[in-house]
């Protein structure tokens, strides 16, 4: 019954691994298109920085990023995690 209950929680993880993975890639595509767009922007003359997109691209970078630290950090950083949340008793 233990290795079943295993089986499934490897399962899980790594559906949660594909959706962790899907979404990070769709905001890098959202983030690379506002990139690009900002940087036509500046490459026109007399059209500086548009604060919307500046904006956009602080908003997504953001979101990226707190995404991918709540779910990589302890990987990356196991001590950070509280001990309830750690896998491995510490004696």
């Amino acid at each position: 019954m233990k290795s079943n209950v295993r089986a499934e929680r490897v399962l899980e993880l790594g559906e949660s691994n594909y959706l962790v993975l899907k979404d990070s890639y769709r905001l890098v595509h959202e983030l690379k298109g506002l990139v690009d767009r900002l940087h036509v922007g500046c490459l026109q003359q007399g059209k500086s920085m548009d604060y919307d997109t500046v904006s956009a691209i602080k908003l997504t970078t953001d979101r990226l990023y707190g995404e991918l630290e709540r779910y990589l950090r302890p990987e990356c950083d196991p001590d950070s995690a509280y001990d309830e949340a750690m896998t491995e008793k510490v004696g």
